[in-house]
């Protein structure tokens, strides 16, 4: 990695309005009330891995995160604040001696496409059979997108109301900062995607991390991958322990073993990035927390890591302030607040986070 972020300037994006992050370290913890901003912080420092394509846009647009999904229109208009007449994305990242502003600018038109073009964008899997006139044209909302980098212009995206598949596009971002940059929700752990290809090609935090995953079942043995003899097809990961006759596939066992695993798997990944965990404490035990979350910002260190977190957990803040005396130096804690004139952060070092909690009742969230 060529530099940690250093600052992070968010103009205008979703609910914020004029944020400023200084002096971020190696380990960043975000808390606030919910709305704050935590979890938009995490998005626009996603988009910053490769800001001048619209993929990056499309990949923290939200629309796939709410049960139906909503439209890519909706899910590129809802990063605009509602309260601003003007459709403006504006952040600025310094990362070193470098700074790079990164603006994603909306204007709002109509457009004439065919019904046949309409229906295709809309994301029909068949077309209408009452609907006989499929060329005839029709006018319908439009916004064009446009990415705009240090000023210059990158690169622009149509899309109308309703529209849900993104268009074809053969154009590569430039990385501003790194090609891992990875992204973890909250409960992500509920789905498929792990990391476990990095576990299982790294011997020696594979084994590291089979002794933290006995915080969950003391009896483990391994993690293997199996192809089920149709290696085409695709395989799934199986866990082997002590206490059964044969090795039992990950979705088997509970939430809290499948996010430290996620978390840890994901620590690998992002080698030399950034790791943006959202609500990181979700599903683990506070029983596991120490060493699981021991394991994970010691390991970020040893591997060039650059990690933010988000939580609303007082509990879990503490279990991360105090995980490990040498990582105190390298933390930070930043407190965002909303009121009537925007939004707000108060930063306090990890030391004085921990004194002015343990001391005079200062409460991190």
């Amino acid at each position: 990695m060529s530099g940690l972020i250093s600052k992070i300037y968010i103009k205008s994006y979703r609910g914020i309005d004029l944020l400023e992050l200084k002096n971020l370290r190696q380990i960043n913890i975000l808390t606030g009330d919910n709305n704050s901003g935590k979890t938009s912080v995490l998005e626009v420092i996603s988009t910053f891995r490769q800001p001048d394509i619209f993929r990056s846009w499309v990949d923290v647009s939200r629309e796939e995160r709410i049960i139906g999904g909503i439209s890519l229109y909706e899910g590129m208009n809802d990063f605009f604040n509602v309260n601003c007449s003007e459709k403006k994305v504006e952040y600025v990242v310094e990362t070193g001696d470098e700074r790079t502003e990164i603006e994603l600018i909306a204007k709002d038109s109509e457009t004439q496409i065919t019904r046949k073009a309409y229906y295709n964008k809309l994301g029909y899997a068949t077309l209408p059979e009452e609907d006989s006139d499929l060329e005839e044209l029709v006018i319908v909302p439009e916004t064009v997108f446009e990415i705009r980098v240090n000023g210059e212009q990158k690169d622009t995206l149509a899309i109308i109301e309703g529209q849900r598949r993104m268009p074809l596009s053969s154009k590569k971002g430039e990385e501003r900062f790194s090609e891992n940059v990875i992204y973890i929700m909250p409960f992500a752990h509920t789905g498929a995607r792990f990391f476990l290809n990095d576990i299982l090609n790294n011997p020696e935090l594979y084994q590291e991390i089979l002794d933290v995953l006995k915080e969950f079942d003391p009896g483990i043995i391994s993690i293997n991958y199996d192809d089920g003899g149709t290696p085409r097809r695709g395989g799934y990961y199986k866990i082997l322990t002590k206490e059964n006759n044969k090795a039992l596939p990950l979705d088997m066992y509970g939430d809290g073993m499948k996010k430290a695993l996620l978390l840890m798997s994901a620590v690998i990944k992002a080698k030399n990035g950034i790791l943006l965990l959202d609500e990181f404490e979700t599903a683990i035990h506070t029983s596991a927390m120490d060493r699981v979350f021991k394991w994970i910002l010691e390991t970020c260190c040893k591997l060039n890591v650059q990690v933010f977190l988000t939580s609303h957990s007082e509990e879990a803040i503490n279990k991360v302030l105090n995980c490990s005396e040498q990582l105190k130096k390298d933390m930070a804690v930043y407190t965002l607040y909303k009121d009537g004139e925007g939004n707000s952060v108060r930063r306090l070092d990890a030391k004085k986070a921990i004194d002015g909690k343990d001391n005079m009742g200062l409460e991190l969230r």
